[in-house]
């Protein structure tokens, strides 16, 4: 007997599904950090708003015992705010292969098989688009415009808040400690108080280059992007990780102490049952759904920073 729509759901509801939501996030090390700090929240609303302070209010000094005060106000707040990004990503099993697929190892292999493929794709396209704006237009606010010296983000611009930027460098060559422009040197500048970069994520190739440097003092690894499967070495306590999506030349200070991964909570990796599309041209085929809206939130661009012209 051919496989059938009931037994397609049948399969999948046996744990497939659920793998499907449980594995993207885990799958890039800048969203595992954040579900590690408990950084992956559910929002709500006509878009994604938050609070930032970009100046000080400057209200306190000393006075004279008897002098008379002069009370007044400054602005030091301003709302910020992004649009949902909307994903969807889809499979398909098509009327031959309903036809081939009998028998419940066939038909469990085939399920499985779909299934960890729309995982895959799905990922490789929200990770794609954290490090690349995508082409198409309408996705995750990439981390090019997010970690920048002078673009807006969130509705809010440098010349609105002159702190509202990150630290960028173009330099050539990879240097630790000497000289300017160094990786100490961006990390300092990207402190302030005690927020700092928590991850520094780079090329597979930089990250060889960085360990090579720092052979003879490697000391540390963060041991929960170990235990995650992220080898790595740290830098000023923050773990060096090779990303494969991260575009060449490039290295990322972050902070994600400051930063969230902002879901909507009803379509948050949400996957539907497989369905039959006989109305859509498709006799026979089956399709399955999946869903997300979100975005990356970045509340303090100050402590972080990016190097773009390194050679690899």
């Amino acid at each position: 007997m051919a496989l059938t729509v009931d037994q397609a759901n049948t399969v999948s509801n046996h744990g497939l599904d659920k793998m499907l939501k449980q594995q993207v996030y885990e799958s890039s090390p800048l969203l595992t950090k954040l579900q590690q700090g408990n950084k992956v929240k559910a929002d709500g609303g006509t878009d994604i708003r938050f609070n930032i302070r970009y100046a000080k209010l400057g209200r306190s000094n000393t006075v004279g015992s008897r002098e008379q005060i002069t009370f007044g106000l400054k602005d030091t707040r301003t709302a910020a705010f992004l649009d949902w990004a909307y994903y969807e990503g889809d499979t398909m099993i098509t009327w031959d292969e309903r036809v081939k697929n009998t028998g419940k190892s066939k038909i469990i292999d085939l399920i499985t098989d779909k299934t960890k493929e729309l995982k895959e794709d799905f990922y490789d396209r929200v990770v794609t688009d954290i490090f690349t704006t995508n082409p198409k237009g309408g996705g995750i606010i990439a981390l090019p415009v997010i970690v920048d010296a002078t673009t807006t983000y969130a509705g809010v611009a440098k010349t609105d808040a002159t702190v509202w930027v990150a630290s960028e460098y173009s330099r050539a060559t990879l240097s630790l400690f000497t000289g300017t422009s160094t990786l100490a040197y961006a990390v300092s500048h990207a402190t302030f108080g005690k927020d700092h970069p928590t991850i520094h994520i780079t090329t597979r190739d930089l990250q060889n280059k960085f360990e090579a440097a720092m052979y003879t003092n490697i000391r540390y690894e963060d041991k929960d992007m170990a235990n995650a499967g992220f080898a790595n070495v740290t830098f000023r306590d923050a773990p060096v990780i090779g990303d494969y999506a991260c575009p060449a030349s490039t290295w990322y200070g972050l902070d994600t102490n400051n930063m969230e991964l902002r879901y909507h909570p009803d379509y948050d990796m949400v996957v539907s049952e497989w369905k039959e599309i006989d109305i859509a041209g498709f006799p026979n085929a089956l399709v399955k759904i999946m869903t997300w809206a979100g975005n990356l939130v970045c509340k303090s661009r100050q402590t972080c920073f990016k190097f773009t012209a390194l050679a690899g």
